[in-house]
């Protein structure tokens, strides 16, 4: 569902950015501020995974009060998230659909990139405040990677 894969250099300097953003754009259901690949790759982390995939990053606001409702992506396997700022929200894994079943939340530790199963149904609730995730998009030859050939790249 969902596996800590490393550690950001850049999460302040892109919440900064969010903050401060003016246009965003609609993708999604949600809003997002993309981030430039100069300022992704200035992090070591995002820029060992460009030597191994193709991908876009940016940032999604979710307003306070907003629930993302139970869904898996339709154009996404896997992606890698980074809650860079919340005041209260949840996200949360399905074990199995049904009508009573239990689910796993994914409690954010800061600056941590996590590997995130889109395949597996999925939610947010947003109690309060915005919302801010980077989220990364993989693209090209890298759009059909699944979850656990993305989590072998970070046995360790």
């Amino acid at each position: 569902m969902y596996k800590e894969i490393g550690h950001s250099q850049i999460s302040d300097m892109m919440l900064e950015l969010a903050l401060q953003a003016r246009d965003w754009f609609p993708y999604y259901n949600f809003e997002v501020m993309p981030v430039h690949p100069g300022v992704l790759m200035m992090d070591p982390f995002l820029a060992d995974l460009a030597k191994k995939q193709e991908f876009q990053a940016g940032v999604i606001r979710l307003p306070k009060n907003t629930c993302y409702d139970w869904h898996t992506d339709t154009d996404r396997k896997v992606s890698i998230n980074m809650l860079l700022k919340d005041t209260r929200s949840e996200c949360l894994f399905m074990s199995k659909p049904g009508v009573s079943f239990q689910f796993y939340e994914l409690k954010y530790m800061p600056h941590t990139y996590y590997a995130f199963d889109t395949q597996t149904p999925h939610m947010v609730l947003n109690h309060e405040g915005t919302r801010y995730m980077f989220s990364v998009e993989f693209l090209g030859g890298s759009r059909n990677l699944t979850f656990d050939e993305l989590c072998a790249d970070f046995k360790d």
